[in-house]
């Protein structure tokens, strides 16, 4: 089998199971019912820790962009003073 093939089985076997399993969740729905509250709090709960966490990131990625920054300015400053220094030695 080449990978196309595969590939095709794969798609079509995922396809063939999602329907089956969303026709027997439509079937047992009264079963899930009391479940479906859990779940959007979780779903609620899971969204506000994504919110915090994407927040978090963000402030840390600028927090290390500003110290990388710094630092670059840092050593472009002590740079210059070593140059301007050994030009000095040289005279």
């Amino acid at each position: 089998m080449n990978k196309q093939v595969k590939t095709t089985t794969i798609w079509v076997g995922g396809l063939i199971t999602g329907a089956m399993i969303g026709a027997f969740l439509y079937k047992n729905k009264d079963q899930y019912e009391p479940q479906k509250e859990k779940l959007n709090s979780l779903l609620s709960e899971f969204q506000n820790i994504a919110a915090d966490l994407k927040s978090k990131l963000l402030s840390a990625s600028q927090e290390g962009l500003n110290a990388t920054k710094s630092a670059l300015q840092t050593a472009k400053e002590t740079a210059k003073e070593t140059a301007k220094n050994a030009k000095e030695k040289v005279k």
